[in-house]
């Protein structure tokens, strides 16, 4: 093992630790009690003919509660270590600022999916019991999704470096919420030439695009599964989109005056 990732592994147990004493799993827990509630709701009353709404309201309160947590959690990893000044002792150790960018990343990435696969095994589970299907397509929404969640990580740590707490988390809920609207505007006026219909392609190339990663719309109304080429790119896609952000926010963090 190398001593980045010793470094990071550390960096990885202390934040799961802290996500424990600041109860963001029991806030997770508190969210599934929602859900469960809710399906009783619609099981007290039948659910015939309603499952694909069902499965909509329960792919969509998964994503929401994933996104919202993923950002709150990202978004604190480094500017709480230097509002809190323990990140004085970690420079004074042979720890490199790409490290601390590095292991806070990864931090954030894995509690946050540990969140969602909680959030998506509780759906699972309660659209089982209605006898509601979602089909093979699901575990192609759990792998992309895993995968959005490093991208959308990456990119409230790197942004965390630039603005404040606050203003990263108002930024990030806009773009990871907002992306998908975007991408629905620009197909409406895909037709556009000239000018406009230019500065739309290079605005929609320029933005970052979380709703890439979500198929919770196809699971819904049962796809088949995508092609696998499709897939690994989405994938590689994530993963190269992830250092990218990794690498704008150390670009600042690397000189910033702490």
């Amino acid at each position: 093992m190398t001593r980045t990732m010793q470094i990071c592994k550390a960096f990885i147990v202390a934040g799961l630790l802290e996500t424990l004493r600041r109860k963001d799993l029991y806030v997770v827990l508190i969210l599934t009690v929602l859900m469960v509630a809710g399906a009783w709701m619609f099981g007290f009353f039948g659910v015939r003919g309603l499952e694909v709404f069902i499965r909509d309201v329960t792919l969509s309160a998964i994503g929401v509660f994933s996104t919202i947590l993923t950002i709150m959690i990202a978004g604190r990893q480094v500017p709480e270590e230097i509002a809190r000044k323990t990140i004085y002792p970690l420079m004074a150790r042979p720890i490199t600022r790409w490290q601390i960018l590095l292991g806070k990343w990864l931090t954030a990435s894995i509690t946050s999916i540990l969140c969602f696969l909680v959030l998506a095994a509780l759906g699972r589970a309660l659209l089982m019991a209605f006898g509601i299907p979602v089909g093979p397509i699901f575990y192609q929404y759990l792998l992309l999704k895993q995968v959005g969640l490093l991208w959308l990580s990456a990119m409230t740590v790197a942004l965390s470096v630039y603005m404040t707490p606050a203003a990263n988390i108002t930024i990030c809920l806009i773009l990871a919420f907002g992306s998908g609207i975007f991408t629905r505007f620009t197909l409406l006026w895909h037709g556009e030439t000239g000018a406009t219909g230019a500065s739309l392609n290079f605005l929609y190339g320029l933005l970052p695009h979380y709703d890439f990663f979500d198929l919770g719309a196809k699971v819904t109304y049962a796809w088949p599964p995508i092609g696998a080429v499709i897939v690994l790119s989405l994938a590689a896609y994530g993963i190269l989109g992830s250092f990218l952000w990794l690498g704008v926010g150390w670009l600042r963090f690397r000189k910033a005056v702490l």
